[in-house]
């Protein structure tokens, strides 16, 4: 294998510290697997329709001079999200012949893809010409077969994974310690966008829910980029001093947060897959999330609990339950250490190695 050319429209800068962590992850594992990996990216998460032409002209113009430089060394192109992403391997496919495989993260199948007819039959193509199609979770995987009639062989079920000598369990005390938490909340967090689509308006309104029910001192922390000012200042009828918005921070810092956190909250309405979830998993912290997509499978047999999406209410009671449930009882250990046997980085670098090899060789996957 020569050399990888990863294609992502997401991944981070140290200005955007989460813009697309899980893609910078898997690129710093396969190059520590030997892997050489050229990447080729867009690291600015501005929105609205003139910033968002402005950045994918930008990207699309570099990535193919990229592809033109390295033309006659690169083995494969790796597209994370399958539009827009997916478009440009295509591209550089049709004008160099090199191969491509395609991760869907979900958001590309179950939102972009429904945006309009344009974009659907783009995403079609996408899939159909890869040499690939890695789904991060099974549910996506069923969606790709049967929305877009794609073989199931040719599609793999593989996560980002977690890396476990990262992602660890440390005194909650002395997290707590350096994040200048107090000691006596029970804290609940959530970590990702401040959007609609992740249950944050559900999430404050069962927090807010609990308090009524609970006169133990608690709050809610959420960790992450709130580019969307109308749906942040919406929220504010359900903002108290005890619920903390705070920015995206370091990997590192973020372990402490999951450390720190009695419990971990994603209340999503739609997942891929969940990595942050994962994550939370390998730092022993105990997780609730919504039954949607890939946090199906990744929970649904004991790894965490799973609520009804978009439904407050049933949030708040299983809120109440972690509070009033000890740890030890509350986590199903076992099936902890299933998931993340299975979900772990190397293990999931190997198969994505072996992924590559095959597309190379001009098999359709394993």
């Amino acid at each position: 294998m020569k050399k990888i050319l990863v294609i992502s429209n997401m991944y981070p800068t140290s200005d955007h510290l989460s813009f697309g962590i899980f893609v910078k992850n898997q690129v710093t594992a396969l190059e520590k697997a030997g892997v050489d990996v050229e990447v080729a990216a867009n690291t600015n998460p501005a929105t609205g329709k003139k910033n968002t032409i402005l950045k994918y002209t930008k990207w699309a113009w570099k990535t193919i001079v990229k592809g033109i430089k390295y033309r006659k060394s690169i083995d494969l192109t790796h597209a994370h999200y399958v539009f827009p992403s997916g478009m440009l391997s295509l591209l550089l496919k049709k004008m160099f012949g090199i191969p491509y495989i395609v991760t869907s993260h979900g958001g590309d199948i179950e939102r972009m893809a429904k945006k309009n007819a344009k974009i659907r039959n783009w995403t079609a193509t996408i899939l159909q010409e890869s040499e690939h199609i890695i789904a991060a979770g099974p549910v996506l995987a069923e969606q790709i077969e049967q929305d877009f009639g794609i073989e199931r062989s040719k599609i793999s079920v593989v996560s980002m994974g977690v890396n476990r000598e990262i992602f660890v369990n440390s005194s909650q005390e002395e997290a707590r310690q350096k994040l200048q938490l107090a000691s006596e909340p029970f804290i609940f967090l959530f970590v990702g966008n401040v959007i609609q689509q992740k249950g944050v308006e559900e999430l404050l309104q069962a927090f807010q829910m609990l308090k009524t029910k609970v006169a133990r001192p608690m709050e809610l922390m959420i960790v992450g980029s709130r580019r969307d000012e109308n749906f942040v200042h919406s929220l504010q009828p359900l903002v108290s001093e005890d619920v903390k918005f705070i920015n995206p921070v370091k990997q590192q810092e973020l372990i402490q947060y999951f450390n720190a956190c009695d419990v971990f909250v994603l209340p999503s309405h739609l997942e891929g897959f969940g990595l942050v979830a994962l994550e939370a998993l390998a730092t022993d912290t105990p997780v609730i999330a919504s039954s949607v997509g890939g946090l199906t499978s990744l929970l649904g047999e004991g790894a965490g609990h799973l609520v009804e999406p978009k439904n407050a209410m049933a949030l708040s009671e299983e809120m109440l339950r972690a509070m009033n449930t000890s740890k030890e009882q509350y986590m199903n250990r076992q099936a902890v250490d299933h998931v993340l046997a299975i979900h772990d980085e190397k293990n999931i670098t190997a198969r994505c190695i072996a992924i590559y090899e095959s597309a190379i060789k001009g098999g359709n996957g394993l």
